[in-house]
């Protein structure tokens, strides 16, 4: 990949006449032998004194996008065969070549007016000439998500990805995303997606069906840029979007995050067994068990006793409880009354649920075992037999006495 003329024709004409015909790709190969040196693939994240890059917040960009204009540096790309969407062009500089006029107008590269971009979900959006945010032309626009929830790759975000770099070459993805609203990337937390390897290669369609790792959405409501990139190398982990490709493509994206937070979750959670030994059957013995909120900080517990063991009688004393703060114990008296059978042990389960979400329960284990009954050898026992017959309650009454 260094010898750049040389792999250049060598790997436009084994793909021109090996591989097969893909949309798009004819006017990119085209493209590659006709363009000047200079040219390269540049992104079109706002940057400069009068780009602004969030309306609402007064916010300029120092995306790294333009050549002949600061804050930033810029990212380019040479290009061999790494690309999103079904094609990718080149510029002279960021923006679709028209800084240092720019902006507005605003995303001259990725998706206005030509079959450059890739992005699959969410619907973008973009900044007009009045500067006020507005969808993407041709869509709708919708969330990324909400702020808090997990950005799953194939049903919240997604993005078409080709590599047919020379050699099989494999490719690296990374994201970026300016989740502070600042106007820059590079802040602790907003390299999303670091090095995802490998694009395999040869490979088109999307990227989610290389299972990159999904991530958390957050920590501001309104909108943010981001830029994916694919290349031909890694980047270093602190990456602010600016970079020099041999191979590859950087695309950037304005995306919406929803300011409706998720409410705190509670997280049901129980300490403690029960057991008990040489209980007279009939006898009513005592325990307690806790429970807890594990929950998110804010969350409120609502929690009931669901069930318990088929064996003797049981109550709880609370038997069911409500708005328990995170971290904070609550203690259960269990009172038990034994069967009324000897020399046995009996086991079982009480089922604590919280009462927002059934699925989420704990267990106690409880053990109670009764001592053997004396065997009544006596000319009373066939007296007491038949009176225990007839009458059942005396006999409940002797075993307590037992």
């Amino acid at each position: 990949m260094k010898g750049k003329i040389i792999v250049l024709f060598i790997s436009t004409l084994l793909i021109a006449t090996v591989l097969p015909v893909m949309g798009g790709y004819s006017d990119i190969v085209s493209n590659l032998n006709q363009r000047p040196l200079q040219e390269r693939d540049f992104g079109d994240a706002p940057e400069g004194d009068g780009a602004i890059a969030y309306p609402s917040l007064g916010v300029m960009g120092k995306f790294p996008t333009c050549k002949t204009i600061g804050p930033a540096g810029w990212v380019q790309h040479n290009n061999f065969g790494a690309w999103f969407g079904p094609g990718m062009d080149f510029e002279l500089d960021g923006n679709g070549g028209i800084c240092p006029q720019c902006f507005p107008p605003y995303d001259q590269d990725e998706g206005f007016m030509d079959i450059d971009a890739g992005l699959l979900l969410p619907e973008p959006f973009t900044i007009d000439n009045t500067l006020t945010v507005v969808p993407f032309p041709g869509f709708v626009g919708m969330p990324l998500g909400k702020i808090g929830q997990v950005a799953a790759w194939g049903s919240s975000i997604d993005i078409h990805v080709h590599n047919m770099m020379p050699s099989q070459w494999e490719g690296y993805f990374n994201l970026i995303i300016d989740w502070n609203q600042n106007g820059q990337w590079g802040d602790p937390g907003e390299h999303v997606i670091m090095n995802f390897y490998p694009i395999p290669n040869p490979y088109d369609g999307p990227l989610s069906a290389l299972m990159p790792p999904n991530f958390v959405i957050g920590p501001n409501p309104g909108y943010v840029w981001a830029r994916f990139t694919i290349s031909e190398k890694p980047v270093p982990n602190d990456w602010t979007g600016e970079e020099d490709f041999e191979d590859g493509e950087s695309e950037d994206y304005l995306l919406l995050i929803d300011d409706d937070v998720p409410p705190p979750k509670a997280d049901l959670e129980c300490r403690g067994s029960l057991t008990w030994t040489n209980v007279k059957p009939g006898t009513t013995v005592s325990n307690t068990f806790e429970v807890r909120n594990n929950g998110d900080p804010g969350s409120l517990l609502n929690w009931h006793v669901s069930g318990h063991p088929a064996y003797g009688t049981w109550t709880f004393s609370p038997i069911s409880g409500s708005n328990l703060a995170p971290s904070s114990w609550v203690t259960i008296t269990v009172n038990c009354t034994a069967p009324n059978q000897g020399q046995q042990t009996f086991t079982g389960d009480i089922t604590v649920e919280n009462s927002d979400n059934p699925t989420d329960t704990c267990i106690i284990p409880t053990s109670l075992t009764t001592p053997r009954i004396k065997n009544m050898n006596s000319p009373i026992y066939d007296i007491f037999s038949r009176l225990f017959e007839m009458l059942p309650v005396l006999k409940t009454l002797l075993l307590q006495l037992l």
